[in-house]
């Protein structure tokens, strides 16, 4: 009877650590916020911009930002993926993801490229090509999964050990 009480105990306290662990996540979160504004910085000085902002970032959908700028600016299709490439390397959950520049005045896809964990899958396009001085947003979207993927990992991977303590403790006989 203890025993059996013990083991729903153990139970409850791994689903709840399996699913009470969103600090890392948030903070995850926050610091790919961080480098998208970097991100977004990085053009404008490109773009010979060290004065208009780079306004706050946009959360769209669950894997998916939207960079806006205050003024108009130009980049070079290069310089963008080099930079966004290069900065989202310290984001361990940005494996893969799409960028797509998107005019402001009607939301047409400008320029785009996609980024892959397995390099052959990468599409970029229009290298060296300079881009005309407008009004543009960054739309970023990452494919999903990749935070929310960690935690449930934590939660598959104490489910073994939950049955086997289980299938030890709960044997006919030793109850």
């Amino acid at each position: 009877m203890i025993m059996s009480g013990f083991i729903i105990l153990l139970f409850i306290s791994v689903i709840c650590a399996a699913f009470g662990m969103t600090g890392s996540d948030n903070f995850d979160l926050a610091r790919r916020e961080v480098l998208l504004r970097r991100i977004g910085h990085e053009l404008l000085l490109q773009s010979a911009d060290s004065s208009s902002r780079v306004l706050p970032v946009k959360k769209i959908a669950e894997d998916e930002y939207l960079i806006s700028f205050e003024n108009e600016m130009k980049f070079e299709s290069d310089s963008l993926e080099n930079t966004t490439r290069r900065l989202l390397s310290g984001d361990s959950y940005a494996a893969d993801y799409v960028v797509n520049v998107l005019n402001c005045s009607d939301s047409s896809i400008a320029y785009g490229f996609a980024i892959s964990k397995n390099k052959k899958d990468d599409i970029v396009a229009c290298i060296g090509r300079k881009q005309p001085k407008a009004c543009y947003m960054i739309n970023i979207r990452f494919k999903p999964g990749g935070i929310n993927m960690a935690r449930n990992g934590y939660l598959l991977g104490t489910l073994p050990l939950l049955a086997f303590v289980g299938f030890i403790f709960l044997r006919p006989g030793t109850v």
